[in-house]
């Protein structure tokens, strides 16, 4: 198990990599989002990981509106995309997350699936041939169930799965954490942490919520996982983030 941290997009980015770095952290979860990690030097980014011995996972915009619509929002979103897995790609980064996109007004759920299905078949594309893994991560309806996963396995083979458990617990009876592994194990390569109180994403430190932590990592290491796992804690005492990763490889 590698133990990580998304740089908090309020910050700079290269202050982030430091921070990370010297509180000895596996990996970043590098996200590339305004105002702090938007825009930046990739040479010096490079560079700063390499010379920190720093993996990295590559994490994208996740209120880019790619099904609106309108052909010139699309087309923004779809340019974007092609600027992080360029980006991704000069870091030497290999796995690389998207989130589903909900804003397409009077769209129905059904069309919804269809036309994420669609977008994320043109990615998974563009990343394999820069021999990069596309992994699509859960969120709120209809992105929040086994079954609709499921199908989007089943349309677009060699794409993965990026699952938060912080959003497995929201507006649900119980966290899905349980049934995503016992039906998808196989897709599913990385993991985010964080806490919340089952009706937002609040991005709270671990223990802070209604989540039970012990469980989900018995949950976990049951099904054989042991890859990375990251930290979206964004509490501005980072305090807190100390102390979730090290309750983290105390219940592991």
């Amino acid at each position: 198990m590698k133990t990580g941290v998304l740089n908090h997009p309020g910050y700079k980015l290269i202050d982030e990599i430091k921070w990370i770095s010297e509180n000895g952290f596996d990996f970043i979860d590098l996200t590339i989002e305004p105002p702090g990690a938007y825009e930046f030097d990739v040479k010096e980014v490079k560079s700063l990981l390499e010379d920190f011995n720093l993996e990295a996972v590559g994490h994208t915009n996740p209120f880019l509106p790619f099904i609106f619509p309108v052909k010139s929002i699309r087309k923004a979103c779809m340019d974007e995309f092609k600027t992080y897995i360029d980006i991704f790609n000069q870091l030497g980064i290999k796995l690389m997350n998207i989130h589903p996109s909900y804003n397409a007004p009077q769209m129905p759920d059904e069309d919804k699936i269809k036309e994420n299905i669609e977008f994320f078949r043109h990615i998974s594309e563009l990343c394999k041939a820069v021999d990069m893994t596309l992994m699509v991560e859960n969120f709120m309806k209809p992105f929040d169930s086994p079954a609709v996963f499921e199908r989007i396995f089943v349309e677009i083979s060699d794409i993965k799965m990026h699952l938060d458990v912080g959003h497995a617990n929201i507006c649900q009876e119980k966290n899905l954490t349980k049934s995503f592994f016992s039906k998808l194990s196989d897709k599913i390569v990385h993991l985010h942490f964080s806490d919340n109180k089952g009706f937002h994403d609040d991005h709270l430190p671990l223990g802070c919520g209604n989540i039970n932590w012990k469980n989900i990592i018995k949950i976990i290491k049951n099904s054989g996982y042991d890859n990375t796992i990251t930290l979206e804690i964004f509490s501005p005492h980072r305090d807190y983030l100390l102390l979730s990763r090290d309750k983290l490889k105390k219940w592991w």
